[in-house]
């Protein structure tokens, strides 16, 4: 008798894990606010992934900035002396240990650059999405306009 029993429960128990996750998903696409937040950076990863392979870049600033660690990573320090294609360095010490970083990982090379901060975009626009997720912004007035602002404002700035 105990063993039919302790089978009977194992199998409500399977059988309430299985509508458990069967349930998820329903459910989940039943929340606005996490279906937006879920959809917009894969809609956005897309795009970028557009932008990569269809807008030719123009290197403005890259060759300068790191002909600027290529200065500094040759040991200088004198910021009147740390010069790129543009002129002299103006930004704080921290961007040159951070470009360094980024000369080192890919290697001064532009497209691997771009997909390291199409990457650094993506996880950015994820904590942002999540904030608003979990301050319930979505939700409140006017934010269809919010959102459009915010995809709007950083896809210019990755134009």
């Amino acid at each position: 008798m105990a063993v039919k029993n302790s089978t009977s429960a194992h199998a409500k128990r399977s059988r309430k894990k299985a509508a458990a996750s069967s349930s998820l998903i329903p459910k989940f696409m039943k929340n606005p606010k996490t279906t937006v937040a879920l959809a917009l950076p894969i809609i956005d990863s897309l795009l970028v992934s557009f932008i990569f392979a269809y807008v030719p870049y123009t290197k403005i600033d890259w060759d300068a900035h790191m002909s600027q660690v290529s200065g500094f990573l040759g040991g200088e320090r004198d910021y009147k002396n740390l010069k790129g294609d543009t002129g002299p360095l103006v930004y704080p010490a921290g961007f040159l240990n951070v470009y360094s970083a980024i000369q080192y990982v890919t290697g001064g090379q532009v497209f691997p650059a771009q997909i390291l901060f199409g990457i650094l975009y993506i996880i950015n626009l994820g904590i942002v999405l999540l904030i608003y997720v979990k301050t319930d912004v979505l939700l409140k007035q006017h934010q269809g306009r919010r959102l459009q602002q915010l995809l709007l404002k950083r896809q210019i700035v990755m134009v």
